[in-house]
């Protein structure tokens, strides 16, 4: 339950403060003087998408507060957070479009914000509405009044068990439609896969052997040159190096400084003498062999064609293997795995439109009883002569090779067999037809009114806000609509937002905005209005706030109180 509000340097709003009650909550002010602003701000809260031009001119920011009582557990646990009897949520815009949120003074994501406000704050306004006027909505409506929830599970869990086990048949049906012909090409290719047997970094292992062979002469040139400056020419290094070894080592025994050079050009003359040695190994193994030379140009262009055969690099060729390989098995098997699915696809099928056809005579049960819930709700919201129907149009099932094939085109949704839509009569003689072209603007808000008192209380810690429920609709009505909404606020808390003084004569708690002007500054304020300040603001809502609209409201206030 919502208990305060407070809105900062948002808009017209400088600060204000709603404080609010269980029940029936009403919010009135003449046009203009800053109702908008009250839903917004409760938007905001509830971590809808702000805009920076909200925040009040000359402002850095703008913020909204809101303190909920009494809110169940259940509903924090959901988010994340922990329990708290009294949570305290504040969000906050700053100029630059960025914003924060708050709950009981810890940060919380955008998304935490906007699982806590559905749980806490529902807004029925035009929006809600002009839903009703789209006819894929209404089944959504008949289940929930239905509480088909668990059976719309099951459908939709038996369906998408079928469609997956329909698209694995199709696939292999497609695999074996293939024929014959692609069979023996991926057997032909295996087999010509298999005996290249090319293994991944083969190609480049190759070609560095091959760079090799081509050009012995000039290794051995360059490592008998190496080879004979290292130890067999007339002035080998290895030679030189021990004499300057020799040299330091004497300079050493008188200089211990020369110590460290002595070691230096000795370790040095060590490496010398094992590359010397490592020369002479790789000359004796050193040959031209044209055979090896001959095989590895031939094995170069075999992985050559083999990449452009199969349009991948060398080292994919055996992952290519491997793909063909099981596209073959997959072939080979083929039609015993179509046997076998074809069995457990038609199992799917069928339990999918046993679960369907279960889901389609609970919405009709559904559907009878609700067209005369509304109906009876109807009559008291002033329409007496009204006819409400939920009417089906059965989803045919056609087929693509027969009754039994499991690749029919079944026409199941996840959400079953049934298209509904809801008709309505608002006038005698009149034939029933479809919502969307036939109600008006204040039918369609008593329409969703009626579904709304139908639905019973949501969640014990929220708030049902009420804004445009009154468009189009005056006088008697008006005041069915306030019953009715007095009547969902003995189980809701409810929040209305109205121009209509039978609407606001139910409230148990009124609230009044006004917008002032001071300094050239445009300021709206609020105050909780009873007595004869209620009754005034009654009365400047009938349009006329003089003493015989006051003697008429005094006359509707105590009528409501017998």
């Amino acid at each position: 339950m919502l208990r305060s509000l407070t809105i900062r340097q948002l808009a017209v709003v400088d600060e204000l403060t709603l404080e609010f009650e269980p029940g029936f909550n009403v919010l009135t002010g003449e046009t203009g003087a800053g109702k908008s602003i009250v839903i917004r701000a409760l938007s905001l809260l509830c971590g809808e998408r702000a805009n920076a031009d909200l925040v009040r001119t000359a402002a850095e920011e703008g913020s909204v507060e809101g303190l909920f009582e009494e809110v169940p557990s259940e509903i924090l646990d959901t988010v994340g957070l922990p329990s708290a009897p009294d949570i305290v949520v504040r969000r906050v815009l700053y100029r630059n479009g960025r914003t924060r949120a708050w709950v009981n003074g810890a940060a919380v994501s955008a998304a935490q914000l906007a699982n806590l406000g559905s749980a806490l704050v529902r807004i029925y306004g035009q929006h809600e509405q002009t839903s009703l006027l789209r006819n894929e909505t209404h089944l959504d409506i008949l289940d929930a009044f239905g509480a088909l929830a668990p059976l719309r599970a099951r459908m939709n869990q038996a369906y998408h068990a079928w469609r997956a086990l329909a698209q694995r048949l199709a696939e292999v049906r497609r695999m074996a439609d293939i024929g014959r012909e692609r069979l023996e090409l991926l057997r032909f290719q295996v087999a010509e896969l298999e005996q290249a047997g090319v293994t991944e970094g083969e190609e480049a292992a190759l070609q560095q052997e091959r760079e090799k062979l081509r050009h012995v002469e000039k290794l051995q040139r360059l490592c008998v040159e190496s080879e004979a400056a290292l130890d067999s020419g007339e002035q080998p290094v290895l030679s030189l190096a021990a004499r300057i070894t020799h040299a330091l080592e004497e300079a050493s025994a008188i200089d211990p400084q020369l110590s460290d050079s002595a070691q230096l050009v000795a370790q040095a003359s060590t490496l010398l003498r094992e590359a010397a040695f490592q020369v002479r190994r790789y000359l004796d193994r050193l040959e031209f062999d044209p055979e090896r030379l001959a095989f590895i140009e031939d094995r170069l262009a075999l992985i050559a064609r083999l990449k452009r055969k199969y349009a991948c690099t060398a080292d994919d060729l055996p992952q290519v293997l491997q793909r063909i390989r099981a596209e073959a098995a997959l072939l080979e098997q083929g039609t015993e795995n179509t046997e076998t699915l074809e069995r457990e696809a038609v199992r799917a099928l069928a339990e999918a439109e046993r679960v369907a056809g279960e889901l389609s005579r609970e919405r009709a049960e559904a559907a009878r009883r609700l067209a005369e819930k509304i109906r009876k709700e109807l009559q008291a919201l002033g329409m007496g002569k009204a006819v409400f129907e939920v009417r089906f149009q059965r989803q045919a099932a056609t087929t693509n090779g027969g009754a039994s094939d499991p690749l029919k085109v079944a026409e199941l949704t996840a959400s079953g067999a049934d298209e509904a839509e809801f008709y309505l009569s608002a006038n005698p003689g009149e034939e029933p037809r479809p919502l969307a072209r036939v109600a008006s603007g204040g039918e369609l808000s008593r329409v969703m009114l009626a579904l709304k008192v139908l639905g019973g209380g949501g969640s014990p810690g929220a708030l049902w806000i009420f804004d445009e429920v009154d468009a189009g609709i005056g006088g008697t009505t008006a005041t069915a609509v306030g019953k009715r909404l007095r009547a969902l606020a003995r189980q809701q808390q409810v929040l209305c937002i109205t121009h209509l003084p039978q609407i606001a004569a139910f409230a148990d708690h009124h609230l009044a905005l006004e917008k002032l002007v001071r300094g050239g500054r445009t300021f709206t304020t609020a105050r909780a209005i009873s007595g004869e300040e209620r009754v005034r603001e009654l009365a400047r809502m009938l349009g006329s706030p003089t003493a015989e609209s006051e003697r008429y409201v005094r006359e509707l206030l105590a009528k409501l109180e017998s």
